[in-house]
């Protein structure tokens, strides 16, 4: 009889944009990317959880929607 396993859902992000982002951190001040995804969650857990499996899975945000919409 085979285990039944628990499996948590995978955490869901959205791209809210993409494109040149700066990001301040703790650690190392201000990075800037010139090719970059920006990705929120819903809560610190997804964020966690994502971070933790090294994946993701995400949806279109808003300005991602009418930058492809409109090229």
């Amino acid at each position: 009889m085979p285990i039944a396993q628990h499996h948590q859902p995978e955490p869901r992000g959205i791209l809210q944009d993409a494109g040149e982002v700066e990001v301040m951190t703790a650690d190392s001040g201000q990075v800037r990317h010139r090719y970059a995804m920006v990705v929120a969650f819903n809560s610190e857990e997804d964020l966690r959880q994502a971070l933790a499996d090294h994946h993701c899975a995400y949806r279109d945000g808003q300005a991602v929607q009418e930058r492809i919409a409109h090229g």
